[in-house]
């Protein structure tokens, strides 16, 4: 696997949790919520973030002000956000 490769994979795997992260953080179960919102504190939060190519803080802030809403509301917030997220491709490297 070449370097190129494994960036590849990593940010492939690094959106996928952004997602089920997204999708926990509106779940019924307290649990999965609270998971969410002390795994935002943690760092392999930063490094998921930075595979993924997504602002660490600025992703913090909207799942604390998702916080504030109640859950069909995060629901939808939650959906837009994974679409959006999906939309955009991941970074080429500058050529040099």
């Amino acid at each position: 696997m070449s370097f190129d490769m494994d960036q590849e994979v990593a940010y492939g795997i690094s959106r996928a949790i952004i997602r089920q992260a997204l999708r926990d953080f509106h779940s019924t179960s307290e649990k999965r919520r609270v998971d969410v919102a002390q795994w935002v504190t943690n760092k392999d939060y930063q490094l998921i973030c930075e595979n993924a190519e997504i602002d660490p803080d600025f992703f913090a802030l909207f799942f604390a002000e998702m916080s504030k809403r109640p859950l069909m509301e995060r629901k939808v917030l939650a959906e837009n956000a994974i679409s959006l997220l999906d939309s955009f491709p991941m970074n080429e490297p500058p050529t040099n």
